[in-house]
């Protein structure tokens, strides 16, 4: 990708010029380079590349709720030779679920020559909407993540030449437990963006890591 489209448009403008200056009447003195110098190089600005990636689950809170339900049960009485047994009205307070929060920590490894992670980039983790892992059995869910920009500190970034290791959290995600949703789980698909030239730019591709939560 050429990201310095200014550079190119100036090195074609001289180019031309010196073209139509070559056909016209005039006589110069010297070689054509020393009177419009041209630039020594003119660099391709290598994108960032994700190597590899990963998503994995922190839960930071639980509560579980339940509904109040009241009725006639059949009753019992235990512990004695000649137990009794009845009808009685109760009222008992049922588990409906459990809503759980948590963090997504993800890590990515970069391969990042033009140093496009630099924070001044406004440099930043995308997660795209989340999809459903294939194949996933019938009591587990789909874990809602919408589409999310986290940014990249200076922090969060560990360098080793032109690879890095970016290690971002995505925060309160969060999942309701029931007897029909015993388990979530999610793909997620990654990506790296910055800014260069005034514009959005993102990495060469996409990473996808699964994750999954579970209660306890």
């Amino acid at each position: 990708m050429f990201r310095k489209k200014t550079l190119i448009a100036l090195t074609a403008a001289l180019v031309m010029g010196l073209a139509l200056s070559l056909t016209s009447c005039f006589l110069f003195v010297g070689i054509p380079t020393d009177l419009v110098p041209l630039p020594d190089l003119v660099r391709t600005l290598e994108s960032p590349q994700i190597l590899s990636c990963s998503a994995t689950s922190i839960r930071t809170s639980c509560q579980d709720f339940y509904e109040r339900v009241c009725g006639w049960y059949f009753w019992r009485e235990t512990g004695v030779q000649t137990p009794s047994t009845g009808w009685i009205y109760d009222c008992r307070d049922l588990w409906r679920g459990t809503d759980c929060i948590y963090d997504i920590a993800i890590r990515l490894t970069v391969s990042d020559p033009s140093d496009d992670l630099d924070p001044r980039k406004s440099a930043r983790v995308r997660v795209f909407d989340s999809e459903p892992v294939p194949e996933g059995s019938s009591r587990t869910c789909l874990l809602d993540v919408p589409l999310t920009d986290i940014l990249i500190d200076s922090l969060d970034v560990v360098s080793s030449g032109s690879t890095k290791t970016v290690s971002v959290r995505l925060r309160d995600i969060r999942a309701r437990f029931s007897n029909d949703c015993a388990r979530f789980s999610a793909r997620l698909r990654l990506a790296v963006v910055f800014e260069a030239d005034g514009e959005d730019h993102s990495s060469t591709n996409t990473c996808e890591a699964l994750v999954t939560c579970d209660r306890y």
